[in-house]
């Protein structure tokens, strides 16, 4: 939309409210949005049969039956408002309210919040920024960067489910790449390139002050060269208890148990260089370690284990070819008082391939396929109807349209 359109219909609107023209003319507001649907088919075979050794930090293997799907997949379709105001003297009031909803059913992506999506409210100046709301860590926001053809937030090919995850479990708390409420986000000016990030986000419950997450970070960006270290910790969020087995977890029905209390930590580097001929690539190396304290014999103390990826893109006129390849390793265990922990089996790995054409600067068509490999103990999932039981493998692909407004 125009500027000149975008004076119109604010002088339109104030009129129409009986608001003082000044105000709407001091402050620019963009309408816009993303959908990108498609028609997926999804294979789900290889769980572990009944009776097999995984490991102590595995569910026992329940040998499901492969299953199969085809449906419309329409992930974090999405609709926002971003804005700023001038205040003078190079300072700026900056705003975004984004909410996500299926395309293919309309449904909110958060019943009971409808701006689910990165929303918040800022300042801008000489200082760096400052932003207050819901939005995603500077964690997520700094590694895994490469896009997959602009497609990959919430959707099957995204390989943060091997980078930023551990092999066992399903509950959320143990993720590294989430968007967190009660945010508090500072970014610095950029000094030749190099930018620092600060991200604080307590938990705001009454009487547990120390829990939330703390996530921090530096990149340089300059000509074809992108890097990024990021560093993130979650305190008595208990990732590790709330995804094993609750013979050994720190936890009971979901709440820690007297006396214990957790760490969780990741740290994560990010390199991508843009080569000549419209060819890029990207690395990223990470570690992911979970420590609980205060257990009784025979629980849960640590678990630590690395991931890692490699991504390359190819535009070639109007067609864009893409790869990329995640490996999680089975990493180490331990349980209090020297109790034997194994973690074998849980080693998993992603690989996708994908393609588009684009139609304009804003419409694209695409096909990508995914397949999801776990060894017998682990259940990193891409599906996103459904959970895998151990040793599950995915097998996906889908077809369908990008736009963008």
């Amino acid at each position: 939309m125009s500027i000149i359109k975008k004076t119109l219909l604010a002088t339109a609107a104030a009129a129409v409210c009986g608001l003082p023209l000044m105000a709407q003319a001091q402050t620019s507001v963009v309408v816009y949005g993303k959908m990108y649907p498609d028609m997926t088919h999804i294979n789900v075979s290889g769980a572990s049969p009944v009776g097999t050794t995984v490991s102590t930090l595995s569910a026992s293997a329940k040998g499901t039956n492969n299953t199969s799907l085809t449906t419309m997949d329409a992930p974090n379709s999405r609709l926002g408002f971003r804005g700023a105001e001038d205040l003078g003297g190079g300072l700026e009031a900056i705003f975004q309210l984004e909410m996500g909803f299926s395309l293919n059913n309309g449904a909110q992506s958060s019943a009971n919040a409808l701006f689910s999506r990165n929303s918040f409210l800022g300042l801008a100046g000489n200082f760096g920024t400052v932003k207050l709301g819901n939005m995603d860590t500077v964690y997520k926001e700094l590694g895994d960067h490469m896009s997959f053809l602009g497609i990959t937030s919430g959707n099957f090919m995204s390989i943060a489910n091997v980078l930023s995850k551990p092999g066992f479990g399903t509950n959320s708390a143990s993720s590294f790449h989430l968007r967190r409420t009660n945010s508090v986000i500072y970014e610095s000016p950029s000094f030749s390139g190099l930018k620092g990030l600060f991200d604080w986000s307590p938990n705001g419950t009454a009487g547990d002050a120390s829990s939330g997450v703390i996530s921090t970070g530096v990149k340089y960006e300059s000509g074809p060269v992108y890097l990024a270290l990021a560093y993130e910790t979650h305190k008595d969020m208990f990732g590790a208890s709330l995804n094993i087995p609750t013979a050994i977890a720190n936890t009971t029905g979901g709440i820690a148990n007297a006396g214990a209390s957790s760490k969780d930590t990741a740290l994560r580097a990010t390199a991508q260089y843009r080569f000549p001929d419209d060819y890029r690539a990207e690395i990223n190396l990470a570690q992911l370690k979970y420590d609980e304290s205060g257990g009784a014999v025979g629980k849960f103390a640590n678990y630590k284990h690395n991931t890692w990826s490699i991504s390359a893109e190819k535009l070639i006129g109007a067609i864009t070819l893409v790869a990329s390849y995640a490996k999680s390793a089975a990493g180490t265990c331990s349980l209090v008082g020297g109790v034997a922990c194994t973690t074998s089996g849980l080693n998993a790995s992603m690989y996708n391939l994908g393609t588009s054409y684009s139609l304009s600067k804003r419409t694209s068509l695409f096909a990508v396929y995914s397949y999801m490999g776990n060894d017998s103990s682990a259940v990193q999932s891409n599906w996103l109807n459904g959970k895998l039981a151990d040793g599950q493998n995915t097998s996906t692909l889908g077809i369908g349209i990008s736009h963008s407004f």
